[in-house]
């Protein structure tokens, strides 16, 4: 099958590429370059993660909603999730997360990649596993990207033994030219490819259980009642365009359609990286961050809401974010026939622990204030709040692009700066993926300078006192990974800002 993969790492490209030489599709595409990022990324993604993917299949757009749940049920009411708190220090700012067992939340992946693999997928598990496997048993290159993470999260990292010698070489953390092996990983690969229950209720749900033990409020019954959902995908017109993005449990998708809004009502600024870009954006990110309160994460969960919200948008016309800085990872695939699948998902910043001898590390999901915020607890069973927003953009000259990115709160934005370079401005997807961002935070602006004169960054700067500046890429404004197919056959690109890659297959 020919077709095209962009992802997190040279390695997760090459699995999506080689599942297309086997005669996959896009899909499996998507599964193959998945499985491996918890290999090649296992800092970013793994087993015990969550994601969300939004799929064109035959014509059709859906939301495979994979992520995760709140755990408790069946639970004692004695029995309490025991955190600790960790501080990571991101050079300008120190930001708190909570680790530990107790910070555990559903896993969603693997009942993700089985319900892909099931209904859209050609080929088997077994084969879909393989090169993850096998990389895992052999021993993936640390690249720079990986190094990083590796080095930003080892106050993390070094809480247990297990972990710590997982990531380090002779007491160190992993370093770029390092390899990252893990044997016991391959086997639980494998494993879980014979059997589609196996972290449901199967040997690797039994190995999760015993590591929590009573740290945490995560029961059988949680594993056990854990499903993917399918529904059609969110459409938003964005002028000559249509964006597919993700609804609920997405805070992003809906919040992407009211940025995209308020951006539409004035005609494209003549410079796409002058000042009135970075103007219209922040006036747009601004509107968004007003979501985000406890109201807005409450309709957000109620039935049609995400649908009812962007159709109001398109008949009237008027944006979603916030949060801070994430450790998620991003695949897009395309094949010839149009298919195309984007899929987000994460780790968190890991719970610091291993789920017994399986390989897998744990995710931190209740940890996270975007994920699990204090002012709205979600009950046990339910579906927990992502900033995840994989995308399908279809172009008016037949093209298809599948994009999105890692970053928590930046991952709308790095959307709509991807869709707005393309739309407004017919940029090729590689100067889109490559062009400069501009993101609010809290009321902060933070600005790119690569790609804007410094006269433009000196007349930003008076117009928006505060102003925090970036220079060179940044891992901070997220991995906008893009792959495309259309009548002038495939383009993409791999987000340097996250150590990206991108590859193509005519076979």
């Amino acid at each position: 099958m020919k077709g095209a993969v962009a992802g997190g790492s040279q390695a997760t490209v090459d699995a999506g590429v080689w599942a297309l030489r086997q005669g996959g599709n896009a899909v499996d595409a998507a599964i193959a370059s998945t499985l491996m990022a918890g290999v090649a990324e296992p800092l970013l993604s793994g087993l015990a993660g969550a994601g969300l993917a939004t799929v064109r299949y035959e014509g059709e757009v859906y939301c495979v909603d994979f992520f995760a749940n709140m755990p408790g049920l069946g639970a004692s009411n004695t029995t309490q999730a025991i955190m600790d708190e960790v501080r990571i220090n991101f050079g300008p700012t120190t930001q708190r997360f909570f680790v530990g067992l107790g910070s555990a939340a559903i896993p969603g992946v693997p009942c993700g990649m089985w319900e892909l693999q099931q209904r859209f997928g050609r080929l088997n598990m077994t084969d879909l596993v393989a090169p993850a496997a096998k990389a895992a048993e052999d021993g993936v290159p640390v690249t720079s990207g990986f190094a990083r993470v590796c080095e930003l999260l080892w106050p993390i990292l070094a809480r247990s033994n297990g972990v710590r010698e997982m990531f380090s070489v002779d007491g160190r953390p992993l370093q770029a030219g390092d390899t990252f092996r893990c044997i016991a990983l391959g086997k639980t690969l494998r494993d879980f490819a014979r059997a589609p229950g196996y972290f449901s209720d199967g040997a690797g749900a039994d190995a999760l259980l015993a590591s929590l033990g009573d740290h945490s409020r995560m029961t059988a019954r949680d594993l056990a009642a854990q499903r993917c959902r399918v529904r059609p995908a969110l459409g938003i017109r964005y002028r000559n365009s249509t964006l597919w993005v993700p609804g609920s449990p997405s805070a992003a998708g809906v919040g992407i359609a009211n940025t995209v809004a308020g951006i539409e009502a004035a005609a494209p600024p003549a410079a796409a990286a002058g000042v009135g870009s970075v103007q219209s954006m922040v006036d747009a990110l601004r509107s968004t961050e007003g979501l985000r309160g406890e109201p807005f994460l409450r309709d957000l969960f109620t039935d049609g809401f995400d649908r009812d919200f962007v159709s109001r948008l398109q008949a009237a016309k008027k944006t979603d974010e916030r949060l801070t800085p994430g450790y998620t990872t991003h695949i897009s695939t395309v094949d010839s026939e149009g298919n195309a699948v984007s899929t987000t998902h994460s780790l968190g910043e890991t719970a610091g622990e291993l789920a017994g001898d399986t390989g897998v590390l744990i995710n931190n999901f209740l940890g996270e204030g975007d994920v699990n915020p204090s002012y709205f607890r979600r009950p046990a069973g339910a579906r927990l709040i992502t900033m995840c927003c994989p995308s399908i953009l279809e172009r008016p000259n037949g093209q298809v692009v599948a994009l999105g990115s890692g970053g928590s709160s930046r991952i709308p934005t790095a959307v709509v700066h991807g869709a707005r370079y393309l739309v407004d401005h017919d940029w090729s997807i590689s100067q889109a993926v490559r062009g400069p961002r501009t993101h609010v935070e809290n009321g902060v602006v933070h600005v790119e300078s690569d790609g804007r004169t410094e006269e433009t960054m000196s007349e930003v700067n008076a117009l928006i006192p505060g102003m925090v500046r970036f220079d060179g890429p940044n891992m901070f404004f997220g991995g906008l990974h893009v792959a495309a197919w259309g009548p002038d056959g495939f383009d993409g690109e791999g987000d340097a800002r996250r150590s990206g890659a991108f590859d193509v297959t005519q076979d």
